[in-house]
C-alpha cells in the first residue's frame, strides 16, 4: 500500500504513474506534510511517498515524525525532490528514509525503488549516490582499514557481507539470492548491524559502509 504527498503537479503526476503499477494500491494522496502524517498513522501503508516540498512542514520533517514514531512499525518512506542537493539528501537521509530519487524519473525506475523499499530494500537514484559519495563523504575522507575495523569491528562476519552487498545496491531477496540464505536470515543480520551501527535507516547503513570504506572489502568465511 502507498501513501503519497506534495504539491498537486506532483501527486497527479505520480498518481498517474502508478496506474500501471497493478502490484502497489494507491490508498491515499494529499497535499500537506500534516496530513500526511496523520494518514500515515491511520491507515499504515507500507510505503510513504513524500516531496521535499509540501504545506505545513516539508517532506524531511514529515519523513522523521513518520519513521522515528513509536507507532511506525514497518512503514518506509521515499522522497522525491526537484533538484539533488547536498542538503536535501543530508536531511533525508537523517529523516530516516530509504530511497530519494528525482521528480521527473521515468515510470519503471520509481515503481522498482517503491518495491525495493517494500521489500525492506533502500534505493537512491545515482545523483543521490553521487552527492552523499562525492560532496558529503568526499573520496579523501574515505577511512582506511583500521577506521573502519574500529566503526565495524563489532559486527560479525556474515553481517559485515551482507552490509557490504546493501552498499552494492542488493535488495534483501538479490542478497539472499546471491549467499543462498532465506530472506529473514538477510532481513536479521540487516536489523542486527543497523542497531549495532546506531542507524535508523538502510540508506544511511548504506551510506556509513561507503564512508568507512566497508564497501568493496572481502570478509574470511
Amino acid at each position: 500500500m502507498l501513501l503519497i504527498y506534495g504539491q498537486d503537479s506532483v501527486r497527479s503526476q505520480i498518481e498517474q504513474l502508478m496506474g500501471d503499477a497493478s502490484d502497489i494500491e494507491l490508498i491515499a494522496a494529499v497535499e500537506g506534510g500534516i496530513d500526511g502524517v496523520r494518514l500515515a498513522r491511520n491507515l499504515r501503508p507500507d510505503v510513504v511517498l513524500l516531496h521535499v516540498h509540501s504545506s505545513g512542514i516539508d517532506g524531511i520533517e514529515a519523513s522523521r515524525q513518520i519513521t522515528h514514531a513509536p507507532w511506525a512499525g514497518g512503514i518506509r518512506t521515499v522522497m522525491l525532490a526537484d533538484v539533488i542537493t547536498e542538503t536535501w539528501v543530508l536531511g533525508a537521509l537523517n529523516s530516516g528514509v530509504s530511497g530519494f530519487l528525482e521528480v521527473g524519473n521515468e515510470t519503471e525506475v520509481l515503481v522498482e525503488a517503491i518495491r525495493a523499499v517494500a521489500r525492506g530494500g533502500a534505493h537512491l537514484s545515482p545523483a543521490a549516490t553521487r552527492c552523499v559519495l562525492d560532496r558529503i563523504f568526499p573520496l579523501t575522507q574515505i577511512s582506511g582499514s583500521d577506521e573502519t575495523e574500529e566503526r565495524f569491528g563489532d559486527l560479525t562476519p556474515r553481517e559485515r557481507e551482507m552490509v557490504s552487498l546493501a552498499a552494492l545496491g542488493l535488495d534483501n531477496k538479490q542478497i539472499s539470492d546471491r549467499l543462498i540464505v532465506s530472506h529473514l536470515t538477510v532481513k536479521t543480520h540487516i536489523n542486527r548491524a543497523m542497531i549495532k551501527l546506531n542507524v535508523r535507516s538502510r540508506a544511511q547503513l548504506v551510506a556509513e559502509a561507503h564512508r568507512n570504506g566497508l564497501v568493496g572489502v572481502r570478509e574470511k568465511e
